[in-house]
């Protein structure tokens, strides 16, 4: 019985080398042909910023995206969504 369960596990630990070896090799592939750039929104070093983006209340003024809920409160709900989620993952690392 300690057999198989040693061969599923093997197998896995195989696996999960092989995804991670893919994934690797695809994010440099995108990264060296810069898929997924857009010219027009080319930031520099601080694209990773948003406060960094010139104008960035014209990407959250709302023109693009129309809700009943008004931008306040879609933000104030994302960010309630991620203490929710970060309190949840303590919880969890405790268990």
């Amino acid at each position: 019985m300690e057999k198989k369960t040693e061969k599923k596990i093997n197998l896995f630990r195989v696996v999960n080398y092989i995804v991670l070896a893919v994934t690797i090799v695809t994010a440099l592939y995108i990264m060296a042909n810069g898929l997924g750039l857009i010219d027009s929104l080319d930031f520099g070093a601080g694209a990773y910023y948003y406060a960094d983006i010139p104008e960035f209340t014209k990407y959250t003024d709302g023109a693009w995206y129309t809700s009943p809920i008004p931008m306040w409160a879609l933000i104030i709900l994302f960010l309630i969504w991620g203490a929710v989620m970060y309190k949840f993952w303590g919880w969890l690392e405790k268990k």
